[in-house]
């Protein structure tokens, strides 16, 4: 395994963080999108000089984010609870090796800064052209939600659910004229309770299943919102 790192100052470093950071809409085509992605590094990190490291990125094949051969990427700390906050960059560098489902990094450092096990490498990478909402924006940092039981709120993959055909501009009811995932973004509470209701009243397609409650909702709402007349 060899990893190169050049140790001449380049002046076109800065030129290319930046169109690395903000190019990701410039470069979208029609079944595909570049969206800026990061990845914890793992426990594996080998020193090649006082000033380069290489680090590894597991990821899934399930996780339909495509990293290549070459890629740049900008390695920053994460911040970890009760410690001085510090989320400064540590270096940059690009993928000189792909085995399976893991990618190492040549990565040259910044003075007095060193990768440790958890560092967010970040990359720009394409994925097939998805809805471009909240989620997808928050979760591509790496950040997962979990609930009152300290399990996963959701999937990682699941944001990559939410294809932009099922947009659809809803035809009747409450949200007549909007787009869907716009009503579901924007539904308010005494909206939730109507389709609770709903459940109740009209139990006979909802009994003796497991649901996922965002599609049920978001089917709830493209029906015209049917509601309870309540006495």
């Amino acid at each position: 395994m060899i990893f190169k790192i050049g140790k001449k100052k380049n002046l076109r470093l800065p030129f290319l963080l930046l169109f690395f950071v903000f190019n990701n809409q410039l470069l979208a085509q029609k079944d595909s999108v570049e969206k800026i992605f990061a990845f914890k590094i793992t426990d594996y990190i080998k020193p090649l000089t006082d000033s380069s490291s290489v680090v590894q990125v597991f990821k899934s094949t399930s996780f339909p984010v495509a990293i290549n051969d070459k890629q740049l990427g900008v390695l920053n700390h994460c911040y970890k609870t009760g410690i001085k906050l510090d989320t400064a960059m540590i270096g940059w560098g690009r993928c000189n090796l792909i085995k399976g489902e893991y990618y190492y990094f040549g990565i040259r450092l910044k003075k007095m800064q060193q990768p440790a096990e958890g560092d967010l490498l970040y990359l720009q990478a394409k994925v097939a052209y998805v809805y471009d909402g909240l989620l997808l924006n928050v979760m591509n940092h790496a950040l997962q939600f979990i609930n009152v039981y300290g399990l996963p709120f959701m999937k990682s993959n699941a944001m990559f659910q939410q294809m932009p055909e099922q947009n659809q501009i809803i035809k009747d009811g409450i949200y007549k004229g909007e787009k869907l995932f716009t009503a579901m973004l924007f539904a308010k509470r005494s909206e939730l309770e109507l389709f609770l209701k709903y459940i109740i009243a009209r139990p006979k397609n909802y009994a003796g299943n497991s649901w996922k409650i965002s599609e049920i909702f978001a089917t709830w709402i493209d029906g015209g919102t049917p509601t309870v007349v309540e006495h």
